[in-house]
């Protein structure tokens, strides 16, 4: 198949706007929803073997990183998808549904994070 061909793919085409609506409102999330002012550290990680609380503290930029990867993410997952479109058009679809479904898991994850701040 042609990757010319690569948007006429009703598959492909419900993909990428499911994956632009994810991108929307995972940023959305990430942009709106963080108030550095609130609060100077977030929590970055959490680890069982520390004594007291288990969290480690972060900066606000490590929140903002996520929005980042998630427009990394998906930006990566469609130029990997167009590429691999023409020589094995099902590996694409199977990319572009993992992306979406780690989409869903970073803003669940971003919204954990920014509900325990």
């Amino acid at each position: 198949m042609n990757s010319k061909r690569y948007l006429h793919d009703r598959f492909v085409l419900s993909m990428v706007t499911a994956m632009s609506i994810l991108v929307v409102v995972g940023l959305s999330s990430v942009l709106l929803r963080f108030d550095s002012g609130k609060n100077p550290t977030t929590v970055a990680e959490y680890r069982q073997s520390l004594s007291s609380s288990g969290y480690i503290a972060g900066t606000p930029i490590d929140i903002y990183l996520m929005g980042i990867f998630i427009i990394l993410v998906a930006v990566m997952a469609l130029v990997l998808s167009r590429k691999i479109y023409s020589i094995r058009r099902f590996v694409s679809y199977f990319l572009l549904a993992g992306t979406n479904f780690l989409l869903i898991l970073t803003i669940i994850v971003s919204n954990a994070l920014i509900n325990l701040q």
